[in-house]
């Protein structure tokens, strides 16, 4: 049994998928009996409470205990697990590319390309990992990781039940629900490796030729990369959308997130890269049918569950999500597969594979 089982990471961001993984994990480290604190170089001031700077670790660090590196950005503290004496695993989440991010945030691209950099680095030093996604393992074995287990992101679906009720899902309603349109729905952060800009082209074919009633929530936040949001609003503005594409801004599972799903048709992804992917997972929650762009970790994800394109033919997808959306029995059929796969994510499994990730680290002595 570890001594202690702590978590680090360069940022510790509030309402990601990251960030909201960090968190579960420790309270069910807690739970398991485990002393378990966070440590991060930077942080949401919301979340200020939640953890410690990484330069604390020093009094916490002993060879007894087991440090979990979560693993997608640069940062000191991913070479800082080569120096420890503590047993090191990295939980791998995957990195976006950096070429997404240089013309709208050269931070953020430099960040990615230094994690790109330092990966094969842990690898060589014989640092163990923790995927996020079979996706994420196969990238971490072609490296050279010894990979202990594949740990999905723990979703607690109630938090989005219970989310439905507040006072923040009473405003949803009342600010966004028409009953007489056929609302598409995208949720998560405006970045360009998501390519919101895409889903727009699909939907312009839909809303201009198929069925003027109809509306895209594009639910999330773009903060940091306001060029990329702002490339958006001038593409809705030149393809004549200005009523029909609505910038909901960002809403967690407390905020009544969930409200979101219950009033959409369809839930559209046009991503090109992903390491997992959580909103697929909450729409085959809510019964309502995918459509996505089949890259990266998306098929992962979904197996044969939606319906995923391999060409971003605007017109076409647009004609797929219309088949989707008026096609009864299609739509039964597809929501019957999803039910089905969404076995696969139900938080026990998680927390079963996550507890035998830590079980087979015990039997590595570290190098």
């Amino acid at each position: 049994m570890f001594r202690q089982i702590h978590q680090i990471l360069p940022f510790l961001a509030f309402g990601d998928a990251i960030g909201n993984q960090v968190l579960e994990l420790r309270r069910l480290l807690r739970e398991w009996g485990y002393c378990s604190e966070i440590f991060a170089e930077n942080w949401d001031p919301r979340l200020a409470t939640e953890c410690r700077s990484y330069q604390e670790y020093a009094r916490y660090s002993h060879p007894d205990n087991l440090l979990i590196l979560h693993y997608s950005i640069g940062g000191e503290v991913n070479r800082l697990v080569l120096d420890v004496p503590d047993r090191a695993v990295i939980y791998y989440h995957n990195i976006t590319p950096a070429h997404f991010f240089y013309w709208v945030n050269g931070h953020m691209a430099r960040q990615c390309a230094e994690a790109r950099r330092d990966l094969p680095m842990l690898a060589k030093k014989k640092i163990l990992a923790i995927a996020a996604s079979p996706y994420n393992a196969d990238e971490l074995k072609s490296i050279g990781f010894e990979v202990l287990g594949v740990v999905p992101y723990i979703i607690q679906f109630e938090k989005l039940k219970v989310g439905e009720s507040s006072p923040g899902s009473v405003e949803i309603r009342r600010r966004f629900a028409d009953s007489n349109a056929i609302n598409w729905l995208y949720v998560g952060r405006l970045v360009p490796n998501k390519c919101s800009q895409d889903i727009i082209k699909v939907f312009y074919y839909y809303h201009t030729w198929i069925n003027p009633a109809s509306r895209i929530l594009l639910v999330g936040t773009g903060a940091g990369f306001e060029i990329y949001t702002e490339d958006l609003q001038r593409l809705v503005n030149r393809l004549g959308l200005e009523q029909a594409v609505i910038f909901a801004g960002h809403y967690g599972a407390a905020d009544g997130l969930g409200m979101f799903y219950r009033m959409a048709d369809l839930y559209v992804s046009m991503s090109e890269h992903e390491g997992f992917c959580i909103p697929l997972v909450e729409a085959m929650y809510y019964g309502l049918p995918v459509l996505a762009y089949a890259s990266t970790g998306v098929p992962y994800t979904l197996e044969n569950a939606g319906v995923m394109v391999r060409h971003k033919d605007y017109a076409v997808v647009a004609e797929i999500a219309h088949e989707m959306i008026a096609n009864v029995e299609l739509r039964s059929r597809l929501v019957e597969g999803q039910r089905a796969r969404l076995a696969a994510f139900v938080p026990d499994v998680a927390h079963t594979q996550f507890r035998a990730c830590v079980e087979a680290a015990k039997g590595f002595r570290k190098s």
